[in-house]
Order: structure tokens, then sequence, then C-alpha cells
């Protein structure tokens, strides 16, 4: 039997079947994202995979895009809640952030046929934004955790964005060019970024190496 994530309670009949419907569509549109592309997906075909009508996808999504963004935060949601299994959730600057963030590296790498689809097609601009913002809510939710009495010299928002874009456009580089280095050197330096900024690294290079 189902149980409501939220209230750990078993759901209604009716919840359950509709739970189950967005389950489907949702896997409906990682598969069809996959086998050809974003842009060429259509309602019909997403309910026909799904084995629902049209009335049944628009009594769960306005759109496609909607959709898609569903899909992927439910994966999101999936990931942080296998990190959280291994222990508090940490703020960026901590090093235990690299190992989770292998995690993301590695998972990203399990499903990088996805990603290469998604990132690829042209009109993914939206769910591009939609990806940005659930990092960045998740490293400010992280970073007020740790950081509830400090104030800070610039918005905790204007921060999390930063990192959390920064973070995206590494991935979309590593997924695009046949992630050239390991899961684990990209968290390293994906953390050194956001420990140092790219001034932080270039001054170190220049103090180890000297001026050319």
């Amino acid at each position: 039997m189902e149980t409501n994530r939220r209230t750990n309670r078993p759901d209604p009949p009716r919840d359950r079947r509709q739970r189950r419907s967005r389950r489907r569509l949702r896997e409906a549109m990682l598969a069809l994202l996959v086998a050809k592309g974003y842009e060429n997906i259509t309602i019909a075909e997403l309910a026909e995979q799904a084995d629902l009508n049209r009335a049944t996808f628009y009594l769960h999504y306005d759109s496609k895009e909607q959709l898609l963004v569903d899909s992927l935060e439910a994966q999101f949601d999936e990931l942080v809640a296998a990190m959280k299994t291994h222990g508090a959730a940490v703020p960026p600057w901590s090093p235990a952030m690299v190992d989770d963030l292998e995690r993301i590296f590695i998972y990203v790498a399990d499903n990088a046929e996805l990603y290469r689809a998604l990132l690829a097609d042209n009109g993914v601009g939206y769910v591009a934004q939609q990806i940005i913002d659930y990092i960045a809510a998740v490293d400010e939710a992280q970073m007020r955790q740790a950081l509830p009495e400090m104030e800070l010299p610039m918005p905790l928002e204007l921060l999390s964005r930063h990192i959390a874009g920064s973070f995206f456009a590494n991935i979309a580089w590593w997924v695009t060019n046949d992630m050239p280095y390991s899961p684990r050197y990209m968290a390293e330096m994906v953390h050194q970024l956001c420990l140092q900024g790219v001034a932080g690294v270039i001054a170190s290079t220049i103090a180890e190496q000297g001026t050319a």
C-alpha cells in the first residue's frame, strides 16, 4: 500500500490512482526524451506511452514543460533523500560536501543519456532555469541551517543562486563533453571553485608557481 510521504499515512484509493498516473507520465516523459528529444514529444505521445488518455494528462499537468520539470524534480528529490541517509545535510563549504557532490556526478553519469538529450535540445531554457532554482533552494536551506545567526555581506539568495548556476554549468559541460574527468575529480574541482572562486584559484596557482 502506498503512503503519503508528508503524513506517513496510507493514501486514499483516489490519491493512489493519481500518484500512479503522475508516476507513469513522468516515466513516459523521461523515456521519450531519450528516444526522440524534448521538442519532438507531443502530449498525445506522452499519454499513449503512459497508457493514459489526454484528459488524464491535463488533469495533472498544464503542459509538457510542467511535466518535464516535475519528472526531473522527482528524481532530484530522491537523490537529495539518498544523500541525507549518509548523514545530515552539509553546507557547501564543508569538506564533507565533496562526497555529496561526487554522488551527484555519479547520478548524472548513470543517467547520461537523459541529460545529454535534455541539454542538446534548444527548447529547454525554461527547464534549465527550474533546475537552477531547485539547486539554489537546496543550497539556501543548507546555508540558513548552518548560519542561523550570521549576517553575510550579500543576500543569501544571491549567493545560493551563484553556486547553483555555476554547478549547473559545470554539469552541463561535463555531460555534453563525454565526461572527460571522473565524478570524484569534478566534485573536488567544483568544491574548490565554491570555496575559493575563480580569483582564489588563480591566486593560489600564482603563489605556488610564480608569475609568468
